[in-house]
């Protein structure tokens, strides 16, 4: 299972600073840095169709976002802080 560490990593570094990214775009960005194992694409509850790893980077992206490292514009738009 990938880290909270690593999809912050590849979040941090792959987003562009200033400009609102969607969620479906951060996904995407998730999904080509990080090497993610076949318990990451497990099914993040029985029946679901959206895989673990999505839902550690959406509490990757809340607990960022509490704590002032990434911006949030209340519509599944996410931005990291100019400068």
């Amino acid at each position: 299972m990938t880290h909270h560490a690593e999809l912050w990593d590849a979040i941090r570094h792959g987003l562009p600073r200033g400009r609102w990214t969607s969620l479906a775009d951060v996904y995407a960005l998730v999904e080509r840095s990080v090497a993610l194992d076949p318990e990451d694409c497990e099914p993040q509850v029985a029946g679901s169709s959206v895989p673990k790893w999505k839902r550690n980077v959406r509490n990757v992206l809340q607990a960022r976002k509490g704590a002032g490292d990434i911006e949030w514009n209340g519509a599944a738009g996410y931005r990291l802080p100019s400068g």
